[in-house]
């Protein structure tokens, strides 16, 4: 008995508690961009499909992420040994260093009505995310650090707007800087 209690409270303990986080490293992109890119929903779905599918390729844990008439982020997690679907709403807001913030708005998970704090928290602490990809579960927010995003090639991007109610998506891109010698 005192083994189930003991394992009860851990476990509460971890779900409740905030994820670690590192201190940002803030290095905003300071120069023309070289061009801008306009998509659409459909557009950014099939990138961001394709890098999850790389970037997840060695775990586990798989979840996805789509937008629609909101953002959404779906997955599944071990709860007792069986795996229980989650969905996660959220409203997409450009900052204004280009960065991308994810507001919670509502949490589905099976058939329980659980607190978004307390999931993004447990998914915070359970899921494997890039490191540009920040989860505050007090403010329930999830934040795309586009600016600490680099491509392998060096490209960056940073959003202008989010428009998904009129399916549009603008993107400043920023080739990598070319010293004068011609490297990089």
């Amino acid at each position: 008995m005192a083994i189930i209690v003991g394992t009860g409270v851990y476990f509460g303990h971890k779900i409740t508690q905030p994820p670690a986080q590192t201190a940002p490293n803030e290095q905003l992109i300071k120069r023309q961009a070289t061009f801008s890119v306009n998509l659409n929903k459909s557009q950014v779905n099939d990138v961001i499909g394709y890098y999850l599918n790389h970037y997840l390729k060695k775990t586990k844990i798989k979840y996805t992420f789509d937008l629609g008439d909101q953002a959404v982020l779906k997955g599944k997690f071990k709860l007792l040994g069986y795996g229980v679907p989650f969905s996660i709403y959220l409203d997409p807001y450009v900052m204004e260093n280009g960065d991308v913030q994810l507001k919670a708005k509502r949490m589905e998970i099976g058939a329980l009505s659980v607190p978004i704090k307390v999931v993004m928290n447990y998914i915070g602490n359970s899921y494997k995310f890039p490191k540009w990809v920040v989860l505050n579960s007090k403010k329930e927010t999830i934040q795309l650090r586009l600016n600490q995003f680099k491509m392998k090639n060096g490209m960056q991007i940073k959003a202008k707007k989010i428009d998904l109610a009129n399916n549009k998506i603008n993107l400043d891109v920023y080739l990598p800087q070319v010293t004068s010698e011609g490297g990089q």
